[in-house]
C-alpha cells in the first residue's frame, strides 16, 4: 500500500528515494516504521506505540534527534503524551455483532456508556467507534477511564504546518490526481488478489473509493471525486483535532520565512 498511503514515488527525479526492510531512505535520511505490517494483520495504538518508543531510543543513543512526523492524531499524542492505551483483545463475536450496527446507532450507544470518549472520537471513523464499545463491553468500564497517561522519558518540541483551507484542499486534489496518474488503481487490483476487500485496511480512505470502481458500483471519475471529497473531511476533522493540542506552534507554509522561523524555534530550544 504505497500510492494510496502517500508514499513518494521510487522513480521521484526530486529525492534520492530508496526502499529497505522497515524503513524508507529520503536523501540520505533514514524514514523508519515503513513497510513494517501486512495488510491482513491487525495493528494497534498500543504497538505503534512501543515500536516508535524503541525506535526513538534507537536514533538518540546514536546521539541522533528523533523526529515523529505524521497527521494520524491519536498515533501522535499517544506517543507524545504517554498514553497507557487499554490492553484488551479484539473479541471478534462482538466486532462482528457491532458491525451490523448504523453508524448512528453505534455513537449512540457510545453516548450513553462512555460520553467523554464520544466528545473526542472521529464520528465518521466506524472501526475506532467500534473498538471503544469493543473495549467497554469485555471490560465494564467506558475506554476513556483506561486510557491513562503517564510522562515520557523525553522533551518534545512540536509544530504544526498548516494553510489556507483552500490551499489545503487543492494542495490534496492534486496529490490525488497524482496518484492515479502513478498507478493507484493497478495498485489496488493487485492488492485485491491478495487480500480481501472487507479488511480494515482496504476500507481506508482512497482504497474502499477504487475498489468500488473496480466491482464496476462506480465511475473513475465518481471515485475520484469521492476521495477528494473525504480528503476535504479529512482535512477539516485534522485542524479541529490538533487546533486542541497542548504546546503546538503553529507556522504557515504560505509565510516565505516559515523554515527559518522554525529552524530558530529549534536551536533555542536545543539551547535551552
Amino acid at each position: 500500500m504505497d500510492i494510496g498511503t502517500g508514499k513518494l514515488d521510487l522513480r521521484s527525479t526530486i529525492y534520492d528515494v530508496s526502499r529497505e526492510k522497515g524503513k524508507w531512505v529520503i536523501d540520505g535520511v533514514p524514514i523508519y516504521l515503513y513497510d513494517i505490517i501486512d495488510p491482513d494483520k491487525n495493528f494497534s495504538m498500543a504497538e505503534y506505540q512501543q515500536l516508535a518508543y524503541k525506535k526513538t531510543n534507537e536514533v538518540q543513543s546514536r546521539k541522533k534527534l528523533p523526529i515523529l512526523v505524521g497527521g494520524s492524531g491519536l498515533y501522535v499524542r499517544s506517543v507524545v503524551q504517554g498514553l497507557k492505551v487499554p490492553q484488551v483483545k479484539p473479541d471478534k463475536k462482538i466486532r462482528e455483532k457491532l458491525a451490523k450496527k448504523s453508524l448512528g446507532t453505534l455513537l449512540g450507544e457510545l453516548e450513553k456508556v462512555d460520553p467523554k470518549m464520544y466528545l473526542g472520537i472521529d464520528k465518521s471513523n466506524q472501526r475506532r467507534i467500534i473498538r471503544a464499545l469493543e473495549v467497554y463491553h469485555k471490560t465494564g468500564k467506558p475506554m476513556s477511564t483506561l486510557a491513562k497517561k503517564y510522562q515520557p522519558d523525553f522533551d518534545v518540541l512540536q509544530f504544526g504546518l498548516t494553510a489556507p483551507r483552500e490551499i489545503l484542499y487543492k494542495d490534496a486534489d492534486e496529490r490525488i490526481d497524482n496518484w492515479i496518474n502513478r498507478g493507484f488503481v493497478e495498485e489496488v487490483r493487485e492488492l485485491l488478489q491478495k487480500y480481501d476487500s472487507t479488511l480494515p485496511s482496504m476500507s481506508s480512505l482512497g482504497y474502499r473509493q477504487i475498489i468500488a470502481y473496480l466491482n464496476k458500483k462506480i465511475s473513475l471519475d465518481e471515485a475520484v471525486k469521492r476521495i477528494k471529497f473525504d480528503h476535504h473531511g479529512y482535512i477539516r476533522r485534522q485542524l479541529t483535532w490538533f487546533k486542541k493540542e497542548p504546546n503546538l506552534f503553529w507556522f504557515y507554509i504560505t509565510d516565505s520565512n516559515f523554515k527559518e522561523e522554525i529552524s530558530r524555534s529549534i536551536r533555542d530550544w536545543l539551547k535551552n
